[in-house]
């Protein structure tokens, strides 16, 4: 449990100070603990290194989408979602507003709806709400932790242009639209994860 929120308190460090810790200073410097422990750093690698594990998996279901006939196509979205759920929480730390547990909230119904929904109803207007929850927690995170990145804006305003398409569109041209969105997602958390394990390798002791 130790280890868990300590793991926790220094990713939210990584995420909004990055090695900002490498050039302060300070006249008195707090004397070092009496009880370290040896096994955080380790293990905040493995949970960063799962994290990195997690966009790969995540960047190639896109690049499968759209899949080639309507049930193929929901079984990968339905997978899309499930692992969206994993990677914004990783990816935002522990300290999360109202609004982004509401748009986990959406991801996951969305999830639930298209992994036992009926096979008989649309479920263009399911994927449509879930993309714009996905859009909404990812545009959060860049605001907090991420603005330095120009290329992160860039694909979240792709995925964006695509999300608002997604209304004016049904059927086979709804699934290309809707994988053009989840590659834009794609590229956007990649480039996160990317600086994130930068951010943990420039903390790293030398």
């Amino acid at each position: 449990m130790t280890n868990t929120r300590a793991y926790s308190l220094l990713l939210a460090a990584l995420l909004f100070t990055g090695c900002a810790a490498k050039t302060q200073t300070t006249l008195n410097p707090p004397p070092p603990d009496a009880n370290p422990e040896p096994q955080l750093a380790t293990d905040v690698r493995e949970r960063v290194k799962e994290l990195v594990a997690l966009a790969d998996q995540y960047a190639a279901g896109a690049n499968k989408l759209p899949g080639r006939n309507a049930q193929e196509d929901r079984a990968q979205t339905t997978q899309q979602f499930a692992l969206l759920a994993q990677i914004l929480p990783m990816l935002n730390g522990p300290d999360m507003s109202g609004d982004f547990r509401q748009q986990l909230r959406i991801i996951e119904s969305t999830r639930s709806q298209l992994a036992s929904g009926s096979q008989d109803l649309s479920v263009e207007p399911t994927i449509d709400t879930g993309l714009r929850a996905a859009h909404r927690a990812l545009a959060a995170i860049n605001q907090r932790a991420f603005t330095e990145n120009a290329e992160i804006a860039k694909h979240l305003d792709a995925m964006h242009a695509k999300v608002q398409e997604l209304d004016g569109v049904n059927d086979a041209t709804h699934r290309l639209v809707a994988a053009q969105a989840f590659k834009g997602s794609a590229q956007a958390i990649s480039q996160m994860v990317n600086a994130l394990n930068g951010r943990l390798s420039e903390a790293q002791p030398k």
